[in-house]
């Protein structure tokens, strides 16, 4: 591209002279949020990835230190170390392959569902998720480096037996390989990680669930919309463009089923563009002190069409053209803003800064706020105005909607033959319900929110797993302690305590830092989430309460079979 370049300034010096080219990859042009989303994504699975070789971790101790005889047995027989490592480390890895091909048929069978949501739901087309030989082959190497890394110390432990001492604690009937610290630090690990999962699905299930129960000021059901580019050739000027779209509007509104239409230069919630604007009677130092806000360009059905209703003063009619009075509609979060005193009707703005050329708009009404910054804008602000199309500066881009009475789509042929009977070489496109353009401009919630949900819960699950694992090997370990315990006079429910405790240690340790992970996590999250916070102190409540209670129940459950332990059979020799 850079070659081409030079070559253009070349060969057309007058009008390429200095004239470069700059190339970027996509992923810069998405910008540093949707990055640090997409990494977030990863880190997420990343994380179930961790617990899940955790709990096989776990489970290799626990299975090490059953085996300790055997290894012992092996080892006076002349097996070395590494051989006892090399048969324990092969073991794990035909797991690790079973475990595998499973999880690619799981893999499959999301792909599947990721493509009915999808078709619902459609992300931006850069987000494709489908079968590719790369993320197979990436997919085995994760799989068997998991199954190594989560086998390698077991392995160790195993192989580290003393001979005499193991064999002769068999005797006895105790295990010669105890669950170490690492056990115990790998559990912490687990449900750190799981709470930080389990955070952000609920930040999204509580988004998703805000999304459906919004009350918009403006109505979805029901309204078609289309989009309009005016070519700049046929279309030079204001004069020429306002014309069209004033010729469109009576073919719009005569289409059967058609109750109200309007043409304008964005739709509710899709983002409108910002002016820089004076208010009558404020005086500003700096060009950076004059107020910005969203502008609209409406024709005067636009309230009509979305059933949104005027809370002072009116709305614009067909006597608000260019040669009346200049007048201009506010939302209130403008009125809130700029006019705190409440008297707004009346009042005067004038575009750009100390511009006297510019007209004077007198303001005429007051329409509640119809997200103009976006639907999913947390940064930017409501703030805006409207303007009549007669009266704005209108561009060739323009956004059709017109509100049914029955199925919006259905009039599709209708707007379409409209617009050609004026000019027939003028398409319309992006032919969408309100519905929908909500649904685009969200897309974020229903693919993100599902992903973040899946894992949570599978986290959630696991952890559950694991911790349900380690208490009951525990359990199992100290049958013989317990036995002496009871023997001795101690009460079922002392028993219950004392085993529980480790667990509600580990359960406690590791909450406090899933918590510090949510926090961390939680801020990529900010730019797809609906009008919460990522740091909402009741997600954040809610993941703790499940995570503790589950923590509990799976302690519990292996922790109360202590109570009938049999202490003639604990206290025989084994």
């Amino acid at each position: 591209i850079a070659a081409f370049a030079a070559r253009l300034a070349r060969e057309y010096p007058e009008s390429n002279e200095n004239v470069g080219a700059l190339a970027r990859t996509f992923t810069d042009l998405l910008g540093s949020d949707m990055n640090a989303l997409l990494l977030t994504m990863l880190g997420a699975v990343l994380g179930v990835l961790t617990i899940a070789s955790v709990n096989v971790a776990n489970l290799l101790l626990a299975r090490a230190s059953v085996r300790a005889r055997e290894m012992a047995v092996r080892t006076a027989l002349g097996a070395g170390r590494a051989r006892v490592v090399l048969q324990l480390l092969t073991e794990v890895l035909v797991l690790a392959l079973a475990g595998g091909l499973l999880g690619v048929g799981l893999g499959y069978a999301g792909l599947a569902g990721f493509d009915r949501l999808a078709a619902t739901e459609p992300p931006p087309f850069w987000i494709t998720f489908e079968p590719d030989h790369r993320v197979m082959l990436f997919v085995m190497a994760v799989t068997a480096l998991s199954a190594i890394l989560a086998g390698v110390f077991p392995a160790l432990q195993a192989s580290r037996v003393d001979v005499g001492e193991t064999l002769k604690d068999q005797a006895r009937g105790s295990s010669g390989l105890r669950l170490s610290r690492v056990t115990g630090a790998l559990v912490v690990t687990e449900v750190a990680v799981s709470c930080g999962l389990l955070i952000a699905a609920g930040l999204m299930i509580k988004s998703v669930v805000g999304l459906k129960t919004v009350d918009l000021a403006f109505a979805t059901d029901n309204v078609f919309t289309a989009g309009l580019n005016l070519p700049a050739v046929e279309y030079p000027d204001t004069a020429s463009r306002v014309r069209f779209y004033e010729e469109l509007l009576p073919l719009l509104e005569a289409i059967p089923g058609v109750e109200a239409a309007t043409v304008s230069d964005g739709l509710p919630a899709s983002g409108n563009g910002t002016r820089v604007f004076e208010v009558e009677g404020q005086s500003y130092g700096a060009d950076d002190d004059f107020p910005i806000a969203r502008e609209g360009v409406i024709t005067p059905g636009y309230f009509r069409t979305f059933e949104t209703d005027v809370l002072q003063g009116r709305a614009f009619n067909s006597m608000d053209r260019r040669g009346s009075l200049p007048v201009a509609v506010v939302n209130e979060s403008f009125a809130r803003t700029f006019f705190p005193d409440g008297d707004v009707l009346g009042r005067r703005i004038r575009m750009g800064r100390r511009d006297a050329s510019a007209e004077w708009l007198t303001i005429v009404g007051v329409v509640p706020d119809m997200k103009m910054q976006g639907i999913n804008n947390r940064q930017g602000s409501p703030a805006g105005f409207y303007v009549p199309i007669a009266q704005g500066a209108v561009g060739t881009f323009a956004s059709i909607a017109a509100r049914t009475s029955g199925a919006p789509m259905v009039i599709t042929a209708g707007v379409r033959d409209a617009v050609t009977s004026i000019d027939p070489n003028l398409p319309i496109y992006n032919v969408v319900s309100m519905d929908g353009v909500i649904r685009r401009q969200t897309w974020q919630l229903g693919i993100f929110g599902w992903v973040f949900m899946v894992l949570g819960f599978a986290a959630l699950f696991l952890a559950a797993v694991g911790l349900y694992g380690v208490m009951s090997f525990a359990v199992t370990q100290r049958t013989q302690e317990m036995g002496v315990r009871m023997a001795l006079g101690a009460r079922g429910g002392q028993l219950v305590g004392l085993v529980m405790r480790r667990g509600l240690v580990q359960l406690t340790v590791g909450l406090a830092i899933g918590i510090g992970i949510g926090v961390l996590a939680a801020g990529p999250l900010q730019t797809v989430l609906f009008e919460i916070d990522a740091r909402d102190p009741t997600v954040f409540a809610m993941v703790a309460a499940t995570l503790a209670v589950t923590g509990l129940l799976a302690s519990l459950i292996p922790a109360s079979r202590v109570t009938r332990v049999d202490t003639v059979a604990a206290l025989a020799p084994k």
